[in-house]
């Protein structure tokens, strides 16, 4: 196993008064410069492992029924609390019929610490009920693990980590909603009251005996687009603070998400320190719900400049993140797309206004012809600068007969950022191969200072690529007393040779995926981090010097029990 350095911080008694605060000035500590031609070094590791054992079961029987065509979740999720990021996988099942209902596994491959993984039969993952589509990690119950939140056609379901074994939890609150098509999940603490609370994305109202019969050939069935469905709304289920979840949908503003979601991300677009959500949405406008405090959103989808594309019209929004990509101080916001639409750019300009930057970014025209589902921000290059990785793949086996340009199996992009707002897909040097690609996601699997990429596949394998790009970084996992213990929700800022980064720590984002609750860095050339800001959720900001690259964790001690 790799070190985990290990820093207690005090706190500096500086609050959070939201977008008036002005960070601490910090002194630069060494002369090192960002590399500006940092290399793309990827290395896949799934066949030389036991995760070659993994196959995704998209449950299908040639009946072409819509749901075969969406799933395919997992990701990164700390099952056993050992500091080591494993892999979960939601396996699969047949869909459910007349005579019976669907059952399936979330699979397990726990990380010994070198980033070599084992399989695991964990108790209480295995036959769980509904068609399986993502799974999310957090600590639901402020125990010191992570728990599990399910998402499936059919009743979801919150599984809590007893340590050697998950438990599911109030399976009475769930089946009122049994009946639905869950997809995205998001765990955060909507009230500011230290307990995670999950917010879960619907997709569209389909059953057996509501399944329509569509053709792009006039001739065979095909998979139907997503318009000719009713949505189903969105639920909010808030913390009981007792392992126990009530239903807080109506008043919460969450009212206005009425479905067909499958992404939502975690940003505060106004910089008051409270977390706001923004959601991709499949031939619906997209959305942006602003936290006004005490639980209460304002959707602002249409006002914020994200909702249609530049010719007014809603796009198939799919997986989706949001970050600070180039040498400012202001974030962007990514949606993955069908197939003959870019891939939603939009840049922060004021307020909740953003600017959509798709073609300007150079990531639109490379984006036109693939299908966009998992989407996610990491520095792949360690140069200091968020990138964009993306999972491709079609929904229709066939769509070869009928388009010459447009592939079933198709590469991911890997959209490199130039700190200027610009990017280079470099596809071609991480070596990727063509997939039917679901959930994306990102994690520091070996401590090494570097985030390392996973992609799932619809009906087929998992790939876990190692990132041995070279350079420095710095992965900070964070962790408080008490309650919310992985401050999700916290923003860290860093600084290394001259220049400024900021990540927040987040549940969410891209599709159907769990990535790592932490926040990577890249240091290019630079020997070490020179300051290190965490501002953690109710305001207390706390500093610490002089990191090396590498992975740490930073404790709190000085947090009031609540």
């Amino acid at each position: 196993m790799r070190s985990i350095h290990l820093l207690l911080l005090f706190g500096l008694g500086l609050p959070i008064t939201g977008c008036q605060q002005e960070s601490p000035q910090i002194p630069v500590q060494n002369d090192a410069q960002f590399d500006s031609e940092a290399v793309v070094r990827l290395t896949d590791i799934s066949s030389a492992t036991q995760l070659a054992e993994f196959r995704h079961n998209n449950g299908t029987t040639g009946n072409k029924y819509f749901p075969e065509t969406m799933s395919g979740g997992g990701g990164f999720i700390d099952v056993d609390a050992d500091g080591d990021l494993d892999i979960v996988g939601v396996a699969g099942s047949p869909l459910p019929t007349s005579t019976s209902a669907s059952v399936g596994d979330i699979s397990v491959f726990m990380n010994d610490g070198s980033g070599t993984f084992i399989p695991s039969a964990m108790e209480g993952l295995q036959n769980l009920a509904g068609y399986g589509m993502g799974v999310y990690g957090a600590d639901l119950d402020n125990d010191g693990d992570q728990d599990l939140v399910y998402t499936t056609l059919g009743p979801n379901a919150i599984l809590l980590n007893q340590g050697d074994h998950f438990e599911a939890t109030q399976g009475d609150l769930l089946a009122r909603r049994a009946n639905e098509w869950s997809t995205a999940a998001l765990i955060f603490d909507l009230d500011s009251d230290g307990w995670l609370d999950i917010l879960i994305g619907n997709y569209v109202d389909w059953g057996l005996e509501k399944d329509l019969f569509c053709t792009t050939d006039g001739n065979r069935k095909g998979y139907c687009t997503p318009e000719l469905y009713e949505g189903t709304s969105a639920v909010l289920y808030r913390n009981r603070q007792d392992g126990t979840f009530q239903e807080a949908t109506t008043g919460s503003g969450f009212e206005a998400m009425t479905g067909k979601t499958l992404g939502m991300a975690m940003l505060d677009v106004n910089s008051d320190g409270l977390p706001d959500v923004v959601v991709a949405n499949d031939t619906d406008p997209d959305q942006l719900f602003v936290n006004l405090g005490n639980g209460v959103f304002k959707e602002s989808g249409v006002a914020s400049g994200m909702a249609f594309d530049e010719r007014g019209r809603a796009r198939a929004g799919m997986g989706i993140d949001a970050g600070i990509t180039d040498n400012g101080d202001q974030q962007s916001v990514f949606v993955g797309n069908f197939s003959d639409e870019m891939i939603g750019v939009y840049r922060h300009l004021r307020g909740t206004s953003f600017i959509d930057r798709s073609a300007g970014s150079g990531i639109g025209q490379p984006s036109i012809l693939t299908l966009a589902f998992g989407l996610k921000l990491t520095d792949v290059n360690l140069d200091g600068y968020l990138d964009v990785f993306v999972a491709n793949g079609h929904v229709e086996e066939t769509v070869e007969l009928v388009r010459d340009n447009v592939f079933y199996r198709q590469r991911p992009h890997l959209f490199i950022s130039d700190g200027q707002g610009g990017f280079t897909d470099q596809a071609d040097e991480a070596g990727f191969e063509a997939y039917v690609g679901r959930a994306a996601a990102a994690g520091d699997i070996d401590g090494d200072g570097d985030e390392d990429l996973i992609l799932f596949e619809n009906g087929g394998p998992l790939h876990l690529w190692k990132n041995e790009s070279g350079g420095n970084g710095v992965t900070i996992a964070i962790e408080q007393t008490g309650n919310n213990r992985d401050g999700i929700g916290s923003t860290i800022e860093l600084w290394a040779s001259g220049q400024h980064q900021q990540r927040m720590i987040r549940t969410g984002g891209s599709y159907l995926s769990a990535s790592s609750l932490t926040a990577t860095f890249g240091l290019g050339n630079a020997l070490s981090a020179d300051s290190v800001l965490v501002h953690w959720p109710d305001g207390n900001v706390q500093i610490v010097t002089n990191l090396n690259p590498g992975r740490h964790l930073i404790q709190r001690a000085d947090q009031d029990q609540r």
